[in-house]
């Protein structure tokens, strides 16, 4: 309980700091919602040009973004901290969390947060208005719909955790760690019904992609319970799995601390 309470204490903190600069927090929240626009809109007129691809239909593409943004804006704003796990490992900066007795992992995850990421939330929030308007989505659909967003959020959370933990391991760890970042997150963005047979599978059991947005935009159309059980037992999976492989790996930090020292 005190661990959380320091972790909001952190988030407030930062969000002040960010704050004092409202120029830039401006800017940046609306440069990266202008960003998103692009992508949105190509692959929305994809869809229209290739009509209903495997039971996807062209306004499906803002339920995607709509689950995808809002889930990458909430984890980006609060939990920054995590992506700059490589750079804290090879410039020694890691050093000052593990000198208190308090969660290491949450003292990382709530150690900055990204105010162009509250863009990406609002762009997302809007992407769902849009969808759940125009899929005349139930009372139940709503309320299926923001249980998925948090779970999107925690899977995105842990295995993006999973991605910056590697550079434990690797002298170069921060541009391997990126790159399986990026092979995430990118193939969360394309269009759901683009991903069929082996290609699927990968992308929602051995990297989570479609888990992030295409998944539940396809619970959420067809209130399927054995998919968000799936979905569920898949969560926990990940969550387990990477605050298992970041302690794990936290042991290796000694031998990487010769790179440099904290600041």
């Amino acid at each position: 309980m005190c661990s959380i309470k320091l972790a909001l204490l952190n988030i407030k903190k930062n969000f002040k700091n960010e704050k004092e600069l409202k120029s830039s927090f401006i800017i940046s929240v609306i440069g990266m919602a202008i960003n998103n626009i692009s992508f949105l809109v190509l692959w929305y007129y994809f869809g229209k040009t290739v009509g209903e691809l495997n039971g996807w239909k062209p306004m499906d593409i803002f339920g995607l973004y709509g689950f995808n943004m809002t889930s990458f804006g909430l984890v980006v704003a609060l939990f920054d901290g995590v992506f700059n796990i490589p750079t804290y490992i090879t410039s020694g900066n890691f050093d000052k969390y593990l000198l208190t007795p308090k969660n290491i992992l949450m003292k990382v995850s709530t150690s900055a947060v990204s105010t162009s990421a509250v863009g990406d939330f609002l762009f997302g929030v809007i992407c769902f208005v849009v969808f759940a308007i125009n899929s005349r989505l139930t009372s139940i659909q709503i309320l299926l719909s923001i249980l998925l967003i948090i779970i999107s959020s925690i899977i995105f959370y842990s295995f993006s955790l999973i991605c910056m933990s590697i550079s434990f391991y690797l002298m170069d760890g921060h541009n391997v760690s990126q790159g399986f970042y990026n092979i995430f997150v990118s193939n969360s963005l394309y269009h759901g019904g683009s991903f069929t047979g082996v290609l699927r599978i990968i992308f929602i059991f051995v990297v989570p992609s479609l888990l992030l947005g295409a998944v539940p935009v396809e619970i959420v159309k067809s209130l399927s319970i054995p998919s968000l059980l799936m979905i569920l037992l898949l969560t926990i999976f990940w969550l387990v799995l990477s605050v298992m492989f970041f302690y794990k790996s936290l042991r290796k930090y000694e031998s990487n601390n010769l790179f440099g020292f904290g600041s």
